[in-house]
């Protein structure tokens, strides 16, 4: 993928390709850096290092079907199928026996907190529910949140706007509207609550991706949600099939594949980052969860 001139986001890219030019630091000067319209029309098959989606990313499949790994789970997708990749979520795996059409809408994290103000709330449901990231839609559904992407995509390539970016925000708000409505709002209009456990789990998964750089500990988390660890663990191994210390591990394992595969940091250098105390230590925790030692994963990683 060439980047030099930052502004050719209409064409087919692989989905790691375009991701990681997402996902770089905030600062580039392209006014179009906030949002990208993007469509993935090849067999694929992405199964190295982890992601991590700094912005928020609707995927919606057209055809053909596969497999994605997103956070801890794997999830088939098919035809219809519709992909959200929340903030900070890890994407691990992206794999098709068959060609397949995914049409993909993003946007960083300064658009999505433009636009959470004026969706009352409602957004936080979407962004950090962690239980489902991938839904099957109808026909009819499907049709309309394409027919939102195909006005966002022109709205993109449009070079001489002055609101351009207002009314990209305000696009994304009402397709963000159309996926809430269809996922939690019942017909009289009332949002559908979470349950006890989800609203748990829900809250657990965000303090982890807060925290898990320097915590480890279950009890530390169940601490700040006022449960029990042993609750904490039921809760998380009934939603999930993992305990509350599995997606612990998955998230810090994620973020050191991460670091591995797309940082010169040392191995010394990442596991003092993410609070462990030497690099033995670190390269045992490494390998018993991965398989790998870190520096046989970043060989591997960079291959």
């Amino acid at each position: 993928m060439n980047l030099k001139n930052d502004i050719e986001f209409n064409k087919t890219y692989q989905i790691s390709d375009i991701s990681r030019y997402f996902n770089r630091k905030s600062g580039n000067k392209n006014p179009e850096a906030y949002a990208v319209y993007y469509e993935v029309g090849n067999a694929i098959k992405r199964s190295e290092a982890p992601i991590r989606v700094l912005g928020l990313t609707i995927a919606l499949c057209i055809e053909g079907e596969g497999e994605v790994g997103i956070g801890v789970r794997k999830y088939k997708f098919r035809k219809n199928s519709l992909m959200l990749l929340n903030p900070n979520q890890y994407v691990h795996s992206l794999n098709s026996v068959v060609p397949i059409r995914i049409k993909v809408i993003g946007c960083n994290l300064e658009m999505i907190e433009s636009i959470m103000p004026k969706l009352s709330g409602l957004l936080p449901l979407l962004i950090h529910n962690p239980i489902e990231s991938v839904s099957q839609l109808s026909d009819e559904n499907s049709l309309d949140i394409q027919e939102y992407m195909k006005i966002i995509d022109e709205k993109l390539r449009v070079n001489d706007s002055p609101m351009k970016r207002l009314k990209i925000s305000h696009l994304i708000q009402a397709m963000l509207c159309e996926i809430i409505e269809k996922h939690y709002v019942s017909k009289d209009g009332v949002v559908r609550p979470q349950s006890r456990k989800e609203e748990i789990l829900s809250k657990f998964i965000i303090e982890v991706l807060q925290n898990f750089r320097k915590e480890r500990s279950v009890s530390f988390y169940a601490d700040r949600l006022c449960v029990t660890p042993k609750h904490l663990s039921a809760v998380a191994k009934e939603i999930t099939s993992h305990t509350a210390g599995e997606l612990i591990d998955h998230y810090v394992i994620m973020e050191a594949k991460i670091m591995l595969a797309e940082t010169n940091l040392t191995i010394q250098e990442i596991a003092n980052k993410l609070n462990f105390a030497n690099q033995s230590f670190f390269g045992k925790y490494f390998k018993h969860l991965s398989g790998y030692s870190p520096s046989d994963f970043r060989k591997m990683a960079l291959l």
